[in-house]
Formats: structure tokens, sequence, C-alpha cells
């Protein structure tokens, strides 16, 4: 097994919760079981990964990545200004390039 760390992300839990800010490792292959660690500035919390909706971090300096049903996807160039207008925008800092 293969641990992926993605070091600043924003992690939506749902509609009616706050996202949190923070990096994310978990056990590679990941399962709707699998267990997420989030650590932000002032907690560590497990969540399975069934209960996040979607992890929104820049992949590296061109491009997003969404992990969304436990499947990654990347955002095409010609988005990237608005990505990361808005996640600087709700994270209140630009991301950092993950790979």
């Amino acid at each position: 097994m293969k641990e992926i760390r993605i070091k600043d992300a924003i992690i939506g839990l749902g509609k009616d919760k706050d996202p949190l800010f923070g990096s994310v490792q978990y056990e590679r292959p990941a399962k709707t079981n699998t267990i997420v660690t989030v650590q932000t500035d002032n907690k560590t919390v497990q969540i399975p990964l069934n209960q996040i909706k979607l992890i929104v971090f820049k992949y590296d300096a061109k491009t997003f990545g969404f992990i969304f049903n436990y499947c990654l996807f990347i955002s095409d160039n010609k988005s990237f200004n608005l990505w990361n207008r808005q996640t600087k925008k709700l994270a209140c800092h630009e991301l950092q390039s993950n790979f």
C-alpha cells in the first residue's frame, strides 16, 4: 500500500458543515471505508472517506485536483485562474502545489 498526502487542501464535508482547511492523508487504494486523516492548524481528525463530499487542492502550478466519489479529477488549464481566485477567497490564502 502507498500513502497519499495532500499538504494543503479544502475538505468539504457537506452543505450543512463548514469545510476544513489543512492536509489530507490516506492509504491507497482508497475505498469507501478508508480512514482519511485531516490535520488542521489546531486539530487532527480521522474521517471515513465516504463522509467527505469533496477535496480540492492545487495539483501543480497550473492545475487543480479534486477528489469526488473516490476518484481523482484534474482541472483544465483554462479554469486555473478561476479556481485559484475562488479557493484563495475561501481558504484565505493561495493553496500550495502538491506535485
